[in-house]
């Protein structure tokens, strides 16, 4: 079962729906994509409710689908465990016995723009409570930076959350947290019927500076596989004997610091955003929501064979703010300056501040270009 929501659907989950009759909530995206021809299997409110207590597993493709299930779906223990896990600070009690030495704290806005910081240990990360795609998302070294953010908490933050509804991006309260070192890596994963889970992307988060924290490159690789699924397997069994999930997809997000694997955050009842989980698709022709819904479980073996040297690659190609209101991305351009670009989604909506989005493969001979990438000026893409 699936619900379908802004900001974006991809043509390749619609198909995906097509093809396998999923029931699709009847809302205002699944609508405008029904009177655009798309043959979906639509539900309304009532039939989608009944449907689910049939099946029990559902997929929300946005975050912004999470409001419909707290409202209509009545189910207690999936909301409470929705919940959980949305909340950064709530999630950050529950890891508390895994990382005892980790240290956050979660403050009302008010308090946190009058703060003293004497007690504060930089650097640090500060972040909503409730969040996504980096929105209100600042690393901080000094007490200099540390003024830069309050100023733009107080300016900004409102601007770029209401592109999302309350549920996803909670203004109440923010996250000060200690900086996590080391590299940042993000897992799609489900928990099946039994509380098993199924690994389906692992990528690595490449920054262009420690400074950095946007989204703009995200890569996998079979060498990627062998280094953090055991890692990445044992944190998930170990984190569900607590919470006891069942039929349910996650997004998470850790970091390495050479040691251990600290989870970030973890988003409920979806995969990576903005479509970042079709690499899958890119990789073996499966896609991840089909693999929960009909759980499959794909092993490393079957996903990597016959590209054991090969890295692909996510990108999320920012729209420059200074680009002239009109503009558009260079796709052509774009796809002759790689090795191999595999798809370029070009997005139309200039409020959502992404130019376009791809999905890359690299060979070994042409892995210097992923390090381009990254620090790649988006005018010379804009036309």
């Amino acid at each position: 079962m699936l619900i379908l929501e802004k900001p974006y659907v991809s043509e390749t989950l619609i198909q995906t729906a097509i093809k396998n009759n999923l029931p699709v909530l009847r809302n205002s995206m699944s609508e405008l994509l029904a009177s655009r021809g798309y043959k979906l299997n639509l539900y309304n409110d009532d039939e989608f409710v009944s449907e689910y207590h049939k099946r029990h597993r559902l997929y929300s493709m946005s975050e912004n689908g999470l409001g419909w299930i707290v409202e209509h779906l009545k189910d207690k223990e999936l909301i409470d465990k929705i919940e959980l896990l949305k909340n950064k600070a709530t999630f950050r009690r529950i890891c508390s016995d895994m990382y005892p030495d980790f240290f956050f704290k979660e403050v009302e806005i008010k308090e946190l723009l009058k703060m003293d910081t004497a007690g504060l240990k930089f650097p640090l990360v500060l972040k909503p409570s409730v969040g996504f795609l980096s929105v209100g998302v600042y690393v901080v070294h000094d007490n200099a930076e540390w003024k830069n953010a309050m100023a733009d908490i107080e300016k900004n933050f409102a601007k770029s959350s209401a592109q999302f509804p309350e549920f996803v991006v909670g203004t109440a309260k923010f996250l000060i947290e200690e900086y996590i070192h080391g590299e940042e890596y993000a897992v799609d994963a489900y928990f099946d019927a039994e509380g098993t889970p199924a690994i389906l992307n692992i990528y690595h988060h490449r920054f262009a500076s420690e400074s950095d924290t946007s989204d703009r490159l995200y890569c996998s690789s079979k060498a990627l596989y062998d280094k953090y699924e055991k890692t990445f397997t044992d944190f998930l069994v170990n984190t569900n004997k607590v919470i006891g999930l069942r039929n349910f997809p996650m997004h998470i997000e850790f970091r390495y610091d050479g040691k251990k694997a600290i989870p970030i955050e973890i988003n409920p009842l979806r995969f990576a955003g903005f479509c970042l989980n079709e690499l899958q698709t890119h990789i073996t022709g499966i896609h991840p929501v089909a693999a929960y819904l009909e759980n499959i479980h794909i092993s490393k073996e079957e996903m990597w064979k016959g590209r054991e040297n090969d890295t692909y690659s996510f990108l999320v190609l920012e729209r420059p703010a200074k680009a002239p209101e009109g503009s558009v991305f260079n796709s052509q351009k774009f796809k002759d300056s790689f090795f191999d670009v595999l798809e370029i989604r070009e997005v139309k909506e200039a409020s959502v501040g992404v130019a376009a989005t791809a999905f890359t493969r690299t060979d070994k001979a042409h892995e210097a270009e992923l390090d381009e990438i990254l620090t790649l000026d988006m005018m010379d893409y804009m036309k």
